[in-house]
């Protein structure tokens, strides 16, 4: 072989060598020194983020409303009677539930059964009240003792929906 082509095939080997560390020194580095994107940052988890908050603000909104002192408050009427007022708060209370029953896929199992007791508490704290009066005594007979057992509660099942729900959000945040 001329000694002449063996130099240059040698220099060129030598360059795609240096040329390919360098590559690879340069693709190293990039790797190293790119930050990598937060899960809660692409695009996708941007907008799952976005869904589950608001599900988990309709679910509060929910409880809020079937609270007995706010439901009482929307769906009173001073011409109804006790099965009356029952009847109406219990629709009200399932008709909301039926409403964000959607909501439970973003929010936690745990989370849904809190709403669920919720909605099944109030029901029967409702049932127990309407029950305390005859069926024609006027509603407001039903919701003095609705607010009074209310008030013997420490802690409604509601607000521990409520609180359980603020404790996932904050761990978005």
């Amino acid at each position: 072989m001329d000694p002449q082509v063996f130099f240059f095939i040698k220099v060129v080997v030598r360059i795609a060598l240096l040329a390919g560390a360098a590559l690879l020194v340069v693709w190293f580095y990039v790797r190293l020194t790119r930050k990598p994107v937060p899960a809660m940052e692409s695009e996708g988890n941007k907008l799952l983020l976005t869904l589950r908050l608001q599900a988990y603000e309709r679910t509060v909104l929910l409880l809020e409303r079937i609270t007995p002192g706010n439901l009482v408050l929307r769906i009173q009427s001073p011409d109804m009677n006790a099965i009356q007022l029952q009847a109406a708060l219990i629709r009200a209370i399932r008709e909301e539930f039926e409403y964000n029953l959607s909501q439970q896929l973003y929010i936690s199992v745990f989370a849904w059964e809190l709403v669920k007791n919720a909605k099944e508490e109030t029901i029967k704290l409702i049932n127990l009240a309407a029950g305390k009066v005859p069926e024609n005594a006027p509603s407001a007979e039903v919701i003095r003792i609705l607010l009074e057992m209310v008030l013997e509660k420490d802690k409604l099942p509601v607000q521990l929906a409520i609180e359980q729900l603020k404790k996932e959000v904050q761990q978005y945040f």
